[in-house]
């Protein structure tokens, strides 16, 4: 409950009680500024706290509305956090923040969401996206990076694409990322496997089969790989970025969990990749509908790798035209 004025107890709107519904206009600034006898900045201020609270949203040139009642939470019969679905509590998410952040960008970008975009995605999130990467110790080009719908289409297009080694067999840590396996078996893609435990891989096994195989690219989970959660060390990472460039092989890192990260120091293999050999995968947003939110980026280096993922995205994008 909010005050016009420190000396007074008459609150500037009550929406706990019945008098407004979801989605109801509130009454103009001028009105209310009226109506409990404080000033317009006052009645502003109190608005504005309001909507920092979630209780109201406002719309440019029309006014407040107040924010729909979050529903409540179902009683659960147990407290156990199962772990196994690798999504959060759904009586923990903040659908109030995810609602309002929605709000404001229909009506900050109303222009732009229901326009056919670019191959590469949306322009004007990809210069946002790059300053977040930094962040991790990737620095990148927004030209060298494309928007996806999720890491998975982003490993399909690269196992579809040729690489400038020419060669076709794909190399993955078991255990891995299970619908990428999924993936290439049902596809009949010429694979590898190379075994990974909590210790780590067999830097020499890698070395031989770099050698001796075929390898067009090398899809690994340096930071925190699922479903082990380990994390390589920094020798292991320099390492596997030498052998890629003296074997020729490319390295496609899918850091799906940097944000987790707590060590500040503990950078990606692509930052130690100074060949260019390495392509960075980063995916946001898991358990929102996908065809809302969630996106895969990818940072390329390699010129000709480049070209190829920017004609299969324009073909791609034509599709959807």
């Amino acid at each position: 409950m909010l005050q016009c004025k420190k000396s007074r107890s008459v609150p500037i709107h009550n929406l706990a009680s019945l008098a407004y519904q979801d989605g109801d206009k509130l009454p103009s600034i001028r009105e209310l500024s009226a109506r409990y006898q404080c000033s317009k900045s006052t009645v502003i201020s109190a608005l504005n706290e309001l909507e920092k609270r979630h209780l109201i949203y406002s719309v440019d040139r029309s006014g407040f509305y107040v924010v729909k009642k979050e529903r409540e939470a179902e009683q659960k019969d147990t407290d156990i956090i199962d772990f196994a679905t690798s999504a959060p509590d759904p009586d923990v998410f903040p659908y109030l923040d995810f609602q309002h952040c929605i709000n404001k960008a229909i009506e900050t970008y109303r222009n732009d969401l229901f326009l056919y975009g670019t191959p590469k995605g949306l322009p004007t999130l990809i210069p946002v996206i790059a300053r977040h990467l930094a962040n991790h110790q990737v620095f990148a080009k927004p030209a060298n990076m494309f928007i996806t719908a999720g890491v998975q289409q982003a490993l399909s297009i690269l196992c579809t694409i040729p690489f400038p080694n020419g060669r076709e067999t794909v190399l993955i840590e078991q255990p891995s990322y299970h619908l990428f396996i999924e993936y290439v078996q049902l596809h009949k893609l010429p694979v590898k496997g190379i075994r990974r435990t909590a210790q780590g891989i067999d830097l020499d096994e890698l070395e031989r089969l770099f050698r001796t195989e075929k390898i067009k690219f090398f899809y690994t989970m340096p930071r925190f790989h699922s479903p082990l959660g380990t994390t390589y060390s920094r020798k292991e990472k320099q390492r596997i970025a030498e052998l890629a460039q003296q074997y020729d092989v490319y390295i496609v890192e899918d850091d799906h969990m940097a944000d987790l990260e707590h060590d500040s120091k503990a950078d990606p293999l692509f930052a130690y990749d100074r060949f260019g050999r390495t392509i960075y995968l980063k995916s946001y947003s898991k358990i929102p509908r996908e065809n809302i939110l969630k996106l895969d980026v990818s940072n390329v280096k390699e010129e000709a790798v480049e070209k190829g993922i920017n004609q299969l995205m324009a073909v791609l994008h034509a599709m959807r035209l």
